[in-house]
Parts: C-alpha cells; structure tokens; sequence
C-alpha cells in the first residue's frame, strides 16, 4: 500500500475515532434524555396534579354551596330579613362573590355585585371553569345563587398541568419516532463527516505525497545520470524547503561532477601536453647546433651557395625559437595551476578589465554590496583579459566592437558574464571549445580557453559558453564565495 492510502485511511481513521464515540454518547444521552422526560413517574406526577386541581376546584363547589346554604337560613320576606341577610353577605362571601335572587318568572335581584366574568358559556371544553356557583332555593318560588370567581393563577396552574399530562402522554406514545427524529439526522451528519473527511483527508495526503512522489522522481533521474533534472517549488511549508534543498543539492552535483570531469580531462591534456613539450624540446637544440656547425664549417668559395646556406640556416633558427616558445607554451599549460588566493573584490576588478578596453563599446554591470571572495587577482584578471581579446578578435568584421561584462551573486556564487557581439559559437563546438589544440585563429594552438578554464577550475569555479544577447559567444563563469577544499589544502601544504 502506497504511503498516500497510508496517511489517508490513518487521517481517516484518527477522524472516525472521536466522531463515531461522538455518536454513540450522542444516541445514549438522546436516549437518557428521553427516558427521563418520559419517564412514568413524570405522568403520575402531572396525573396527580390534575387531581389535585380537581379536588381543590370540588372543595371550593362544597365550601360556597355550604356558605349558600348558611345564607338561605337567614332569608325572610320582609324588610328586616332582607337587611339581615346583606349583612351576613358581607361576613360569609367574599367581595369578589356574586350574590342574586332568582324568581320564577326570570327576575333578577342583585344583592352583591362581586367580579364574576360571565363567559363560561364559549370557554374551550377542557379548559378549567371561570367560576363556581351555589344556588339553593328559597320560599316562595325564589332561590339564591351565589357565583365566585376562580383565581386566574388557578385557572392557569390547571391548564398547563393538563396541558403538559396530554403532550407526556402523546410523545410517550412516539417514543421510537422521536428517537429516530433526533439519531437519523446525527447519522447523517456523521457519514456526511465521514465523506468530507475522506475527500480533505485524500487531498491533504496528495499535497503531501505529490512533493515527495516529485522528489522521489527527481531522485530516481539523478541516479539514471540525468544531473539537469529540477523539481518544481509549488509549497512554502517544510516540503517546499526540501525540494528547494533537493535542487541546490542537484545543482551543486551537476557542476561538482562537470567539474571533476572537466579536471580529469585537464589532467590528461596536461600530460599529453608535458610530454610533447619533452618530446619537441629534446631534439630543438641538436638541430640548433647542427645547423650552425654546417654554416661555421663551410670553407666559402661559392657566394650564391653561401648565401642560401647562410638563409636556410637563418629560416631553421627562427623556426626552433618559435617551437621553443610553443614548448613554453605547453609546459607552462602542463603545470598545475598555482594560486595566491586573498580576498578580492570581483566588481571592481571587472571594472578596471573594463577600463582597459579602449577599442570597444563595453558596457558594466554590477550587482551592489558584493563581498570580496577568495580568488587570485592576478589570475583572474589574466582570464578576464584573454577573453576580452578573444572579444576583440570575433569581433574585427562588425561596424561595432562590443564588450558586455556583468557581475551578479547569489548566496553560494559569483557570477561574471563575457559577452561580445561577434559570430557567436556553433552549439556544437560550445563543449569542445575549451579543449586544447581547438583554435579557432590561424596559426594558434588552442591552448589560451584551456588555460582559462584550468584557472577557474583551480578556484574551484565553472565555465560555460552559449550565445549572448547580441548574438555573439556569452562566457558564463561562477566562482564559489568560499575558499574551495582544495585551495585550503594547497595553502595548508604551502
């Protein structure tokens, strides 16, 4: 299993742990929670409030037909019992309390007016009753009824008492229902969780693993020989700043292998180079000396013979010095680079290059605030000078010599541009052309951008070529900010 499935399904699995014991403390609590308001005891306790309204409502009946009925003993037709009777319903009811006698043919006599809200007719069937009445009949066709008012905070206790009995009743009776109502929306939730989960999990796994598959690509490229191969930087995180690494890191090998190549082969045109120097050196100065032993030993007597002899003689000298100097060349080619590296300030040492140019347009620039590097002034200038030559020389045929010389850093390198306006390099020859013995002058032997790779070699730089902004040849060189293993040790040995 790939380590992408890996990271999702344990990305997966840490989300499932919380939300699945979620869901089930989730259903045990929906589950508790019903039970405790549902529970019986609930019902009998609301039943039993209903009883108790109803026995409060039925004493109340008993105690006002009781306080009538003490009333109904004091009446009397005349004047002195009627006044009687007033009195006592001054001390016996309330003053809420409605008091009225009734004939029989329908007539009313108000004795206490009270507070009774006469509506009981349009109240709701279960609602509580307004009021309660007592009516007891008296002689002569009359009767006496008394009417009292229920108190609203009565009226209101027993309405919701049985109010809340009916709704306990009726969600007992949908117990499963309401379980359901409440648990299949969590269960939804819960894999609707699971889904996004899933789908934020998979994608946070692949930005993960997309890097480090990229990475492992790039490696596996390194390893096949390809050292160009560069992994895109699409992450500022932890990652990012791998593949950063990874591709400095393939950088840094791509030019340390070009360069161990590149020193192997300036090895061997080394040698190759110091025994030809040995080969054509030996044999230089017996030829010297034979040719001028003919010329001392002839006895004369034939000018014309002389003459060509003194020529011939005169053309074989000229020709040894001039492979004396080529041997100069080469042995000088075969030597090992020694270097006095101190720290020098590149800019300005390509402005004053710069300076010296004074057949050519040259244009500068340079990067601001660099610090000096370790180098050999002396060398470097030496290098900076035959290219700017060589600039000189591919650029004799165009109606305007130009020279660009740039400096630029970075946080490992310096980098120095040559460029010229010039025919430029075939992209075939632009490996080859720091080779030794590949001239591209008359009469040269190819040796002067050998020596200066050798050079920039030995302080542990690079040198490139391709075409330039004008179309000309453009020389890339990177010298490193600090001073290379091997000049440390040369130093060291010195």
């Amino acid at each position: 299993m790939s380590i992408r499935w890996r990271l999702a399904l344990l990305i997966l699995f840490v989300t499932v742990i919380p939300v699945a014991t979620g869901v089930l403390v989730t259903r045990q609590l929906v589950g508790e929670i019903l039970d405790v308001g549902l529970s019986p005891q609930l019902d009998s306790a609301l039943d039993a409030g209903v009883r108790q309204a109803r026995e409060a409502y039925r004493a109340d009946r008993r105690e006002l037909q009781a306080q009538a009925e003490e009333l109904a003993h004091m009446w009397t037709m005349d004047e002195d019992g009627r006044a009687i009777l007033v009195q006592a319903i001054e001390t016996v009811l309330k003053p809420e309390d409605q008091v009225i006698i009734i004939a029989d043919d329908g007539t009313r006599e108000v004795l206490q007016i009270g507070a009774v809200l006469d509506n009981d007719a349009v109240r709701a069937p279960d609602a509580p009753p307004r009021s309660i009445a007592a009516k007891v009949d008296l002689e002569d066709g009359l009767a006496l009824e008394v009417t009292r008012p229920v108190p609203d905070s009565w009226r209101d206790d027993a309405a919701l008492t049985a109010e809340t009995l009916q709704v306990v009743r009726g969600l007992r009776m949908q117990r499963s229902e309401l379980e359901r109502m409440y648990w299949l929306p969590f269960l939804g939730l819960f894999l609707l969780s699971l889904v996004v989960g899933l789908v934020l999990a998979l994608r946070l796994v692949k930005g993960i693993t997309g890097p480090v598959n990229r990475l492992v690509d790039g490696t596996e490229d390194v390893a096949a020989g390809r050292w160009n191969v560069q992994v895109p930087v699409e992450r500022q995180d932890e990652l990012g700043q791998l593949t950063v690494g990874f591709n400095t890191m393939v950088r840094t090998l791509n030019l340390q292998s070009r360069r161990l190549v590149d020193l192997e082969k300036m090895a061997g045109w080394r040698e190759m180079a110091r025994a030809l120097a040995h080969e054509v050196k030996n044999p230089l100065t017996p030829i010297q000396l034979t040719v001028e032993e003919i010329r001392a030993r002839y006895p004369g007597g034939d000018e014309k013979y002389e003459a060509l002899l003194k020529e011939c003689t005169r053309i074989v000298i000229e020709e040894v010095e001039s492979l004396r100097s080529v041997v100069a060349r080469f042995r000088e080619f075969s030597q090992p680079v020694a270097l006095e590296p101190v720290p020098t300030d590149i800019a300005q040492l390509v402005r004053d290059v710069a300076a010296m140019q004074r057949d050519m347009k040259v244009e500068v620039e340079t990067a601001d605030n660099l610090e000096p590097i370790p180098a050999d002034p002396d060398r470097l200038r030496q290098i900076l000078m035959n290219l700017a030559v060589n600039a000189r020389e591919a650029t004799t045929l165009c109606q305007e010599s130009r020279l660009g010389l740039t400096v630029k850093g970075d946080d490992d390198w310096v980098v120095v541009t040559v460029e010229d306006n010039g025919p430029g390099i075939a992209p075939n020859e632009r490996e080859r052309i720091f080779e030794p013995y590949r001239s591209g002058k008359a009469g040269g032997l190819g040796l002067g951008l050998a020596l200066v790779k050798g050079i920039i070699l030995a302080h542990g730089g690079t040198i490139t070529v391709d075409a330039g902004r004008w179309g000309g040849a453009r020389f890339t060189i990177r010298l490193p900010r600090t001073t290379p293993a091997e000049i440390r040790e040369q130093d060291h040995a010195g």
